[in-house]
């Protein structure tokens, strides 16, 4: 084979590698995406429960110092 054609061999080999590897860290972004979008839904939940708690536990009276 000529330079030319071994340069450009490498290159194909290279490029199908960077595709593989963009393919998986696509993928991964993904599932992290999933991830974080199911964590932000639980902490609204949990953000509402504490608020709700926080209301139950302090009934509208005086403070004890009045």
């Amino acid at each position: 084979m000529s330079e030319i054609q071994d340069r450009i061999l490498r290159i194909e080999t290279d490029m199908t590698y960077l595709q593989d590897m963009v393919q998986q860290l696509n993928d991964i972004v993904t599932q992290q995406q999933a991830l974080v979008s199911k964590l932000e839904k639980q902490n609204e939940v949990l953000a509402k429960r504490v608020e709700e708690l926080d209301t139950e536990a302090r009934p509208n009276r005086r403070p004890p110092h009045y």
